[in-house]
């Protein structure tokens, strides 16, 4: 999460919680993209390995963190593939490539018993079916879907 600051009428400064989130683009030798199958409260659909950026932290630490909680996985980031509008922020979402770890073996707070916010299972979804599910941001799963090769620094608009 990140923490911006304003100034209140009798001179105090509170901080004040935004919605920046950080993510990654993981992909495999059979043209396989890693994303998060989210079933909750009646709903399915998938994400891509991420999450908030909390306060003294970069969006890459974030991604780097995230990728090994929820995926088992070390990563290095390799450049942004794109930057999605969304909730006010340009959410940067990260190519990665894994350097160590076992994928599905993430330990995060999403894979602790006593969670009770649905379910998370990390998964490989081929690149071609991107855009026939319920991928959330679906403007990434087009373009990942119609894009064979790698593109950087794209602004996509989900707001």
């Amino acid at each position: 999460m990140r923490f911006v600051h304003y100034k209140l009428p009798k001179g105090t400064i509170p901080l004040v919680r935004t919605k920046l989130r950080s993510a990654i683009i993981l992909t495999n030798e059979h043209d396989e993209v890693a994303l998060i199958r989210r079933e909750k409260e009646n709903a399915l659909y998938y994400v891509f390995p991420g999450g908030g950026v909390e306060l003294g932290h970069t969006a890459e630490e974030t991604a780097v963190r995230e990728a090994y909680e929820e995926l088992g996985v070390h990563v290095e980031l390799e450049g942004v593939a794109a930057y999605v509008a969304f909730n006010g922020e340009l959410n940067p979402y990260f190519w990665a490539r894994v350097t160590n770890g076992e994928f599905g073996t993430g330990t995060g707070e999403e894979f602790q018993a006593e969670q009770t916010n649905g379910s998370y299972t990390p998964i490989w979804v081929k690149r071609s079916a991107l855009s026939r599910l319920p991928v959330r941001p679906p403007s990434l799963a087009e373009l990942l879907t119609t894009n064979p090769e790698r593109f950087f620094d794209k602004t996509l608009a989900e707001d």
